[in-house]
């Protein structure tokens, strides 16, 4: 049987660097900023000043290309309004956008400059390690950077093959670096350098540097939580829709698909790396077919994920995090309230499953568990199907994987805090608060087609909504804590679990129509699924494959 949900990746995963929108075109000296590169020119917004499209590294071609980021070079005056994207897969199609002279970054400040340090966001974007960009006009931040004076800065990652394709010759290349794969990681932490030694030209402060992102950019934020390189170079973590706690390929498996990929290329021989180099960007993009939200998944299809190298991912993140191996700053850690449901389910099965169809899936899913599985998501039925299938996967994908690393991070006295986004949108996704939704209401732009099912402009709900998450947002960003000193807004409780009884307090804010307080998100289901290690159930192979 088709294994079906391994399609819906990330619901805004792959709709291309659709490009934001700019109220003026103007540039002026107020946008002027030297760095250690060079200086840098961005466009005047009227309030703001938005750079796009300055160098945080080499273009990563050629010879470079499969390799560590390089120092970018210098220059005289940087043009800062061009934008780039790493290469992407957009669907239907294929089409091919994007090229790999993308390790570019955006920064939106205010105009003026800040005067006194201002907190920092580095938000990684989404789509699922295959696609997205730093340019995705969803995630525009112009609104919150004018409301918060906050400074948001975006980076271009490669993703795909380009971002994360091991080889054992490429492991073997160099000894001071033996390890392959994770490249999109490793840009991550380059630009958060180039963020430590060049924010402060722009008003930021390079001590206080909030890394946050969701979905693929949430599960980043975690990734480099537990990446040793990558200590210091941040103070605060948003982890918004990411499943960091789940298990991920292997440096042995990952090497197996890149084998496969210098396969597919003709490169066998004793030269496979100048094999591999010397290929197009389209030749490497489509050599292998590459799972994506929007067809069904078929056999041979691939993911390109980060790998547990034992360098730059020393062990499994769960592990890590068991452990107290990683660094630990102030965290918050969050879920949609239907994650499951959307592309993760209509995608799979256009009509809806049936019971038959739905016990099928989870047997097929989880094999030796999937008995266990049943007994607490039993086969519903049939106009329930699809429900109790979106509530299964939201549990294990997310929900109770967030609840997991809430837990790990608060027993190492990291000041830690727990949101469940639960506001619905009817004309999304009726009585439904699909996954990557909360995004746009936290930088206040609309709901447009085709990265949602339908325009939805923003109402004075919404931005009642918005005003409330970029409070708490920047509140942290600035102080590790989402709480200020106005007794009009909600408290957003600490998260609590004492050892002991199992219960805790496990307290959380419940971001909806009317912000509240919940407590014990899902404790039934997550504590009947905190014994279990699963795969993503979104990425190729069986939840329960070792």
């Amino acid at each position: 049987m088709q294994r079906a949900i391994r399609t819906a990746v990330f619901v805004v995963a792959c709709v291309g660097a659709a490009t934001a929108p700019r109220t003026t075109h103007t540039q002026s000296t107020s946008c002027l900023v030297s760095t250690l590169n060079g200086p840098v020119q961005g466009v005047d917004i009227g309030d703001s000043c938005v750079f796009t499209g300055i160098p945080y590294a080499a273009p990563p071609l050629g010879q470079l290309r499969w390799k560590p980021p390089q120092p970018a070079s210098s220059w005289s005056v940087l043009n800062a309004n061009v934008q780039s994207n790493c290469p992407s897969i957009r669907f239907p199609g294929p089409v091919l956008t994007g090229n790999e002279d993308c390790l570019k970054l955006n920064v939106w400040v205010r105009d003026p400059l800040p005067t006194v340090p201002a907190p920092v966001i580095v938000w990684l974007h989404t789509g699922a390690f295959f696609g997205g960009s730093a340019n995705l006009a969803f995630h525009n931040p112009q609104r919150l950077v004018l409301e918060t004076g906050a400074i948001v800065v975006m980076p271009n990652y490669r993703h795909g093959p380009f971002g994360f394709l091991a080889h054992s010759a490429l492991t073997a290349e160099d000894p001071l670096h033996p390890a392959s794969g994770n490249y999109g990681l490793m840009d991550q932490r380059a630009a958060l350098e180039w963020v430590r030694d060049n924010i402060a030209q722009f008003g930021g402060d390079p001590q206080n540097v909030t890394l946050a992102g969701t979905s693929a950019g949430g599960e980043s934020v975690g990734l480099q939580m537990v990446s040793p390189a990558s200590a210091g170079l941040f103070h605060r973590a948003i982890v918004q829709s990411g499943a960091v706690t789940v298990r991920w390929p292997d440096r042995a498996e990952a090497e197996a698909q890149g084998a496969a990929l210098a396969a597919a290329l003709g490169c066998t021989g004793s030269d496979v790396l100048g094999c591999m180099r010397s290929k197009t960007r389209e030749q490497v993009m489509l050599a292998l077919s590459q799972g994506t939200q929007q067809v069904s998944a078929q056999p041979g299809t691939v993911y390109w994920l980060p790998i547990v190298d034992g360098l730059e991912i020393p062990d499994q993140p769960r592990y890590l995090f068991e452990s107290g191996g990683f660094n630990r700053v102030p965290t918050i850690v969050g879920t949609n309230r239907d994650e499951g449901w959307g592309s993760f389910v209509t995608r799979s099965f256009p009509a809806g499953p049936d019971p038959m169809q739905y016990e099928t899936w989870v047997v097929d899913e989880f094999g030796p568990d999937a008995a266990r599985m049943l007994t607490m998501y039993p086969p519903p039925s049939a106009p329930s199907a699809a429900e109790q299938l979106a509530r299964l996967v939201g549990d294990v994908q997310f929900v109770c994987e967030a609840r997991r690393l809430a837990r790990l991070i608060e027993r190492t006295k990291a000041p830690t805090y727990v949101y469940s986004y639960d506001y619905v949108i009817d004309s999304l996704a009726p009585d439904h608060v699909i996954h990557g939704v909360e995004a746009n209401i936290l930088f206040r732009n609309d709901y447009t087609t085709p990265a949602f099912t339908a325009n939805h402009p923003l109402d004075a709900s919404d931005s009642a909504l918005h005003s409330a998450m970029a409070g708490y947002w920047t509140r942290f960003a600035k102080t590790g804590n989402p709480n200020g000193d106005d007794d009009n807004i909600l408290r957003w409780p600490a998260f609590k679990h004492p050892a002991g009884d199992g219960r805790g307090s496990d307290k959380h804010l419940v971001l909806d129509s009317v912000v509240r307080e919940g407590m014990r998100l899902r404790e039934l289901q997550c504590d009947f699924l905190e014994p279990f290690f699963f795969r993503s159930i979104l990425a190729g192979v069986p939840a329960s494959t070792p």
